[in-house]
């Protein structure tokens, strides 16, 4: 059996407990100079001791800090705030002058109207995406752009509807666009469209409306203007001009001259309806008024134009 003498392995007398303390402590590290550890220095001892205060006062200067970083953010968002109220209150940023950019002539004075009540607001506060919908709520006008500039102006471009076809009804002419719009204001200078004449009356007649929601004539409309679409391409097989397209009971017909109309019916498979035509009239060009029925693009029906439309 161990004694207790052996297993403190000394015969001397126990000391006390801060002896045995720095005794272990002193095995644990071993000699400065041989191990390379700090030595037990007073220095040293003292920072052992006092390592509850050090733990205290590093958390102490952690929390210091945070409230020291969360206080200069709280600053530069007060700053900032204070500095955006001011902007928006400004006299010095209230709009003066408006540059008009790539306006057709035309547009000029009805967007000069739309653009009214934003002189003198404040450039920053102003609402761009309302001023941009109310120039577009213009019939002739397809898109528009508003883009600030400071310190007091505003630049607006704007892309106008070109007219594509005129629909001609029982009460009047209609400039409508590729997508079917009625247009109030037509450019001067542009060339005249070409005419699409309607058996009957419109429905939607207001400008700014579309056509090709009228409930009778809608869809012809729209098969017209894809066939008006597919002949403006530079491949298209016809080579005669076309004087104007109608629209009766048969469908679409294609009026190429007094004595020449080609029925299509409407735009499906056109491509192959076009050039069974197109071979047709290299083959055997008419010598008297014609009327080429084109409906079934597999069998072409030829006879005689009449003097009224069909």
């Amino acid at each position: 059996m161990v004694n207790n003498r052996y297993r403190r392995g000394q015969d001397a007398a126990r000391g006390s407990r801060r002896a045995g303390d720095a005794r272990r402590r002193r095995h644990r590290l071993g000699d400065a100079a041989e191990s390379g550890y700090r030595g037990l220095t007073p220095q040293f001892m003292r920072r052992v001791r006092n390592r509850p205060a050090l733990r205290r006062r590093g958390r102490l200067h952690a929390m210091l800090r945070v409230v020291a970083v969360a206080g200069a953010l709280a600053a530069i968002a007060y700053g900032a705030q204070h500095a955006v109220q001011r902007a928006l209150t400004s006299p010095a940023l209230s709009i003066q002058s408006v540059r008009l950019h790539q306006v057709p002539t035309m547009l000029i004075e009805p967007v000069r109207a739309r653009l009214g009540p934003a002189y003198g607001q404040n450039l920053l506060a102003v609402d761009l995406l309302e001023l941009r919908r109310s120039i577009e709520e213009l019939p002739a006008v397809r898109r528009a752009g508003i883009r600030r500039v400071l310190p007091d102006g505003l630049v607006v471009s704007v892309e106008a509807r070109r007219p594509a076809v005129r629909v001609v009804d029982a009460t009047g002419s209609y400039d409508i666009d590729a997508e079917g719009f009625i247009l109030d204001i037509v450019d001067p200078r542009a060339s005249r469209p070409l005419e699409v004449r309607l058996a009957g009356r419109l429905s939607v007649s207001a400008a700014g409306l579309q056509v090709t929601t009228d409930p009778a004539h809608g869809k012809a409309l729209r098969s017209a203007l894809a066939v008006l679409r597919w002949l403006d391409e530079p491949d298209r097989p016809l080579t005669r001009p076309i004087e104007h397209l109608r629209i009766d009971g048969v469908g679409i017909v294609l009026v190429l001259s007094p004595t020449l109309e080609i029925v299509v019916g409407d735009e499906r498979r056109l491509a192959a309806k076009m050039a069974a035509v197109r071979d047709l009239l290299r083959a055997n060009p008419p010598s008297e008024p014609t009327l080429i029925d084109a409906r079934y693009a597999d069998m072409l029906v030829v006879r005689r134009l009449e003097a009224g439309p069909e």
